[in-house]
């Protein structure tokens, strides 16, 4: 078809073209629930299928596109199930949920998107069920949102969808999440695949936090609707290698399913037998391919060479293999066609790798040999009948530094280091460096070993005091860096972990530190309100109940400015109480007041003492959040001030021009001035107008509520 239709999506258009014309109008006509609005869309009959199809298309093309978002993801979700290995996941899942009757009728539909759509139409539930298993076999593959726990399972045998009581993991999941409803428990068989053991599959669909939108009445208010997102965790347990794999989102979710599971299903008394969080250390190789063969009394090993390695190029859409026979030196071979240390340092990371051991044990009659295959999450180890190789192999990656055990920061840690950790959750970007973080007084190595960072690259140039550009490059001994000039002069050595960039973990910093607050703001749930602002509930303070947020980058003019406009949107909540996590010169961000948190913290976290503190800070602060008794301009530098009206919420002003504009506003407003002309008003600042200098987003939420206009040419303060 030439014809364009710029209004319907890739996917919408895909099954409209090639779907036979039934399952195109059912899949338009398709209801999720019965409360949804059914498409108002009067079906073409004509003589011609082709016409039929390009009719369809022009009455979809015409309508509104917020009617088109929801036919889309339709589309993209039985397209998602009908291409690639989507096929074998819907098969593999409907072959275990449907009945023989409805396979019979799923086999005559005509081609895979036929399929995908049939199952979509008529067993909801089950096309769920695929598209979660399709999913998990994304996440295995990519290693997003994904945990792996070693666990010793007692003699009970959970090695079969039969073996698993539901109700009893549900029950026990509801209560460890705190979920306000019960969990649903699906369970799916998974057979041995050439690049998987069987395994059990294990999807936990749960209530997420709470969160709210707000709708467009039609009385022209605005009104917040309050839901609960449905959120999913899958996990795999494969008994042969005694590992849970677990994805979501949420890294506690992922714990605590791992965790429930292995208790009520694998009967683990957690108690003596704690799961083991593990990942393997793949940083190495994006210096070297080389693994040195160990020196130890009591195993020889001879040799250890990598035979083969997968590299994601850019990104984790590309990928690139290179296999060798033992006989070959991979390092050689990768320096002479691939450009060697230089073309491991720009992969993006590294998915499996083999390397073939050779060794004699001292009760060993002649030579053996064993093959060790790793990634970032798992390895073939745990599936070795051979317990000496197990024990052989996990001592060598760990002698490497390639095997870890993630050990999750204790409770005092996190407290003797609070201070430091809300420094670092306070960073505006989510990659950091060895330096940096060792400039706030934390470990990048204990930081890692705790699943907070991760390795994400090291720098291959960078800028000294004297602002001369340095190439790095590694040193001649392991855990050394050199640097040199541009011009190829020495710069001397540097420490390796200055120079490496780590990507922060946020979901993970996140729960910890709201875990470190916790004697103040309770159990309940955490609505994320943005990127930087997030919501605890109400607390009891002064015979009434106070919400408390925390906020984040609130020295950064954007992050101050968006939770600026959402907190004075939520005025109705009352005066609150806003935890930074650095310390800051805004006293109020909407009808809350500011408490930075380091200025409460003693040695001990968020005791009873800086609780107190946090209060009374709350106490003093709280007729200012009303706007206080006389109109102010507080200025904090020449970026930053607080504008204060009585009986309005404070306004938080960032930027020299809005601060001009208000400073000239208040003074003409205490000299008892009718207004300010004004090109007066905007002389200096760059601006057209006085509305212009604030931002489109916070522009309605200031003009017409903090100044006007007082006739012609004239803006006021507006104070009522």
């Amino acid at each position: 078809m030439n014809k364009k239709f710029g209004r319907l999506g890739r996917e919408t258009l895909e099954i409209v073209e090639t779907l036979p014309l039934n399952l195109v109008e059912q899949v338009l006509f398709f209801r999720e629930a019965d409360d949804t609005d059914k498409l108002d869309l009067e079906w073409p009959t004509l003589p011609d299928e082709d016409d039929t199809r390009i009719r369809v298309l022009e009455l979809l093309d015409n309508r509104e596109a917020e009617d088109l978002k929801p036919i889309e993801e339709r589309c993209r979700r039985i397209r998602l199930l009908a291409a690639d290995k989507g096929p074998s996941s819907l098969s593999h899942v409907t072959q275990q949920r449907l009945s023989n009757e409805e396979l019979l009728e799923l086999d005559d539909q005509p081609d895979a998107a036929c399929r995908s759509a049939w199952v979509f139409l008529n067993h909801q539930i089950a096309f769920a069920d695929a598209e979660a298993f399709h999913g998990a076999r994304q996440y295995r593959d990519f290693g997003k949102m994904y945990d792996a726990f070693e666990v010793e399972p007692a003699e009970s045998d959970s090695s079969t969808v039969s073996t698993i009581d539901a109700e009893n993991l549900a029950s026990l999941l509801t209560a460890k999440l705190e979920l306000p409803s019960k969990v649903i428990i699906r369970t799916i068989d998974l057979s041995a695949t050439s690049t998987h053991p069987a395994s059990l599959l294990v999807i936990v669909r749960h209530a997420g936090p709470l969160s709210s939108v707000f709708h467009h009445k039609e009385n022209g208010l605005r009104a917040p609707i309050y839901y609960r997102p449905p959120n999913e965790a899958t996990l795999i347990w494969t008994p042969s290698e005694q590992t849970l794999e677990v994805c979501g989102p949420s890294p506690q979710v992922r714990r605590v399913v791992a965790e429930g599971f292995a208790q009520t299903v694998c009967g683990t008394d957690l108690s003596t037998k704690p799961l083991t969080w593990r990942y393997y250390d793949l940083s190495r190789f994006h210096a070297s391919l080389d693994l040195p063969p160990p020196d130890w009394e009591d195993v020889d090993v001879r040799s250890t060479k990598i035979i083969a390695v997968e590299m994601r190029l850019g990104n984790w859409s590309r990928r690139l293999s290179l296999k060798v026979t033992i006989d070959d030196d991979i390092a050689q071979i990768a320096k002479r066609y691939l450009g060697g240390n230089q073309f491991l340092g720009n992969a993006e990371g590294f998915s499996s790798l083999i390397v073939a051991v050779s060794y004699q044990g001292r009760t060993d009659k002649r030579e053996r040999t064993m093959e060790i295959s790793f990634g970032d999450r798992r390895s073939n180890l745990q599936g070795k009948t051979d317990s000496s190789q197990r024990e052989l192999g996990q001592r060598l990656l760990k002698h490497w530094g390639i095997l870890n055990r993630l050990k999750p920061l204790e409770f005092d840690e996190v407290i003797q280091t609070l201070p430091q950790l809300l420094g670092l959750h306070d960073l505006p970007d989510n990659c950091v460096t060895g330096a940096r973080l060792r400039n706030l007084g934390l470990d990048p190595k204990r930081l890692a070993d705790g699943g907070v960072i991760a390795f994400r690259k090291r720098s291959r140039a960078v800028l000294l005091e004297d602002d001369d550009e340095v190439l790095i490059d590694l040193g001649p001994r392991d855990g050394e860096v050199t640097a040199q000039t541009v011009f190829e002069e020495k710069a001397g050595s540097l420490d390796p972990s200055d120079v490496t960039e780590y990507e922060i973990k946020r979901e993970w910093l996140e729960e910890i530190v709201a875990g470190a607050l916790r004697p103040f703001v309770g159990r309940g749930p955490i609505q994320r309100l943005n990127e930087h602002l997030s919501y605890f509930g109400k607390v009891p303070a002064d015979g009434s109940k106070v919400p408390i947020y925390l906020a984040r980058c609130v020295n950064q003019i954007d992050a101050l400015t968006s939770a600026d406009v959402t907190l004075r949107s939520r005025q109705e909540g009352g005066v609150g109480i806003v935890l930074t996590a650095t310390d800051t010169p805004i006293n109020h961000l909407g009808p809350n007041v500011v408490v930075s948190l380091p200025s409460v913290l003693g040695g001990h976290g968020l005791d009873a003492d800086a609780i107190a503190r946090i209060l009374d800070k709350h106490k003093v602060g709280r007729w200012l959040a009303l706007g206080g008794a006389d109109v102010a301009l507080m200025k904090f530098g020449p970026h930053m001030a607080m504008l204060y009206i009585p009986n309005k919420i404070p306004l938080a002003v960032s930027g020299a021009k809005q601060i001009t504009i208000l400073e000239r506003l208040v003074a003409a407003h205490k000299a008892g001035s009718p207004g300010v002309n004004t090109g007066n008003l905007i002389a200096d600042t760059g601006a057209r107008t006085p509305a212009d200098a604030w931002r489109s987003d916070a522009r309605k939420t200031v003009v017409g509520v903090y100044f006007e206009h007082a006739g012609r040419n004239l803006w006021r303060l507006k104070v009522d």
